[in-house]
């Protein structure tokens, strides 16, 4: 289902093309003012990085490394797992590195923390094979590796260590730097149990956001973090409280940015690196060894909500109910909350869960990569599938561009091909150009009149009918709504039953 948008997009782009608009040229530019935008806004972390950079010494994963954990898209993710024999094997922490990438910084700290705690520490590579000491290339690397395949890498991670399936075991994910706010995003946006530790990262301050989480926080920071002013810091303590979440938010004189740069620093007993690592275990230590989560559970109790109301959440922030809305933040965090909480059939991608709920038709509600498309180009998509009993499917895209009004559609069939996967196949690709607004688009192609145009585009729909586009995950689905997982651009799409 997903990928008839898929394509649609693509023949949208080629017909664009056609019409002599440089998509690509509009795309790029707008690319690289965000990139430039995010760049200036790290002026102060890069500087501060320059000037004072930390030691370290780039090692190749393959010798730095001692665990291969199967990750999403077949791609294997390397981590340094760090253990004690005398723990129990119940707690667990996942340590994120800085921009820099996995490096023997970070796995001295994961032994020390091992050593310390009596825990299993794993440190993966989310970067997913490149490291540096280059600082322009770790601010590239940080600002290019999207949140959403961080979070699909620590969802493997999980999987890997059994945190999924063993409810005595506690997680905690810790990170500095660029780790540090991926740390606090991935534990609000999927992993809301597992407590946190951001040392001198990105906060999160949506208090929508932060309800979602059922552990604590800690929180490290330097007054001297050109990153951080102390009011986005205040911000960032009161928005935890409001929203219930206990935490430990502490801010240490004369340091600036990533001051606990190595192990070194704690057995020489240097300050403020000591206290601020002693905070972290103390934090840890009653974390772990609580029989309930610290967390006010008044607050928490009145933000609850059941798989129904989670669900309506994320409809109620639509401003079109069966219609495409313009991508989020918000909405792509209340999505994810729809995912990981909700109601979901089980095994959705299988042939006895997923043929009786598709057949009708199903509006495209969500699709943020759409919409950036459609922004771009200065108009709007409007996408529906109609799936059939014989397990044949129509798609059709309504545009509305100042270049092209009119239908872009394609036909193919669709199936399963495991419990938790989709399969969608097109053979067929066709437009209708129309300036009325209640017109409707040719229903297949036998419908559409012969002509050279007919014949160009359903080479090029053909052409663009590649494997990629043809296999998707579901990661929810009930009788009205479905949530697929483009994981080729890092985003999902969520369609709404007529």
């Amino acid at each position: 289902m997903m990928s008839s948008a898929c394509i649609a997009s693509i023949i949208f782009c080629i017909t664009c093309l056609l019409c002599e608009l440089n998509s690509s040229l509009a795309f790029s530019s707008r690319a690289s003012s965000s990139i430039i935008t995010s760049w200036s806004s790290s002026v102060a972390h890069i500087i501060e990085h320059i000037v004072s950079p930390p030691p370290l010494q780039v090692t190749p994963l393959n010798e730095l490394t001692n665990t291969r954990i199967p990750g999403p898209d077949g791609v294997d993710i390397l981590a340094y797992t760090a253990t004690n024999n005398n723990g129990d094997g119940k707690n667990t922490i996942i340590l994120l590195h800085e921009f820099f990438g996995l490096n023997p910084s970070i796995v001295e700290k994961a032994e020390l923390l091992a050593e310390d705690l009596g825990c299993t520490v794993i440190a993966p590579d989310t970067f997913r094979g490149t490291v540096t000491d280059f600082v322009p290339k770790a601010i590239w690397l940080a600002l290019t590796t999207p949140q959403e395949r961080v979070n699909d890498d620590l969802d493997a991670v999980c999987r890997f260590l059994g945190c999924n399936t063993d409810s005595a075991k506690k997680l905690a994910v810790v990170g500095f730097c660029y780790g540090g706010g991926k740390a606090i995003r991935y534990t609000t946006q999927r992993k809301h149990d597992a407590a946190t530790v951001v040392f001198y990262g990105s906060p999160v301050t949506d208090v929508n956001e932060l309800q979602r989480l059922n552990a604590p926080v800690c929180g490290i920071f330097g007054n001297q973090d050109a990153q951080f002013s102390s009011s986005l810091l205040d911000n960032f303590q009161s928005s935890l409280n409001d929203a219930g979440v206990d935490n430990d938010i502490r801010v240490y004189s004369g340091v600036g940015h990533a001051f606990w740069k190595d192990v070194s620093q704690i057995e020489r007993r240097d300050q403020p690196q000591t206290d601020a690592y002693n905070q972290c275990t103390t934090f840890l230590r009653e974390f772990f060894s609580s029989s309930t989560m610290r967390v006010d559970d008044t607050i928490k109790e009145a933000a609850a909500t059941s798989s129904t109301t989670i669900k309506s959440r994320f409809l109620d922030s639509l401003d079109r109910p069966y219609d495409l809305n313009q991508g989020s933040k918000e909405r792509t965090g209340l999505l994810n909350d729809l995912i990981q909480n909700g109601d979901s059939i089980q095994q959705p991608g299988s042939l006895e869960s997923f043929m009786p709920v598709a057949p009708g038709r199903w509006r495209v509600i969500y699709a943020p990569h759409m919409t950036t498309m459609s922004g771009l180009a200065g108009g709007e998509f409007s996408v529906q599938y109609d799936l059939n009993d014989d397990g044949t499917i129509v798609s059709h895209a309504k545009c509305n561009f100042p270049f092209y009004k009119g239908f872009l559609s394609v036909s193919g069939s669709f199936g399963s091909v495991n419990n938790e996967v989709c399969r969608v196949d097109f053979d067929e690709a066709w437009i209708k150009a129309s300036n009325h607004e209640n017109d409707e688009p040719y229903p297949n192609i036998q419908s559409v009149p012969d002509s050279i145009l007919k014949s160009l585009i359903r080479n090029l729909g053909k052409a663009a009918f590649i494997e990629p586009f043809a296999v998707f995950p579901i990661s929810f689905l009930d009788s009205e709504t479905i949530v697929f997982d483009f994981e080729l651009l890092g985003t999902r799409i969520c369609a709404r039953k007529e």
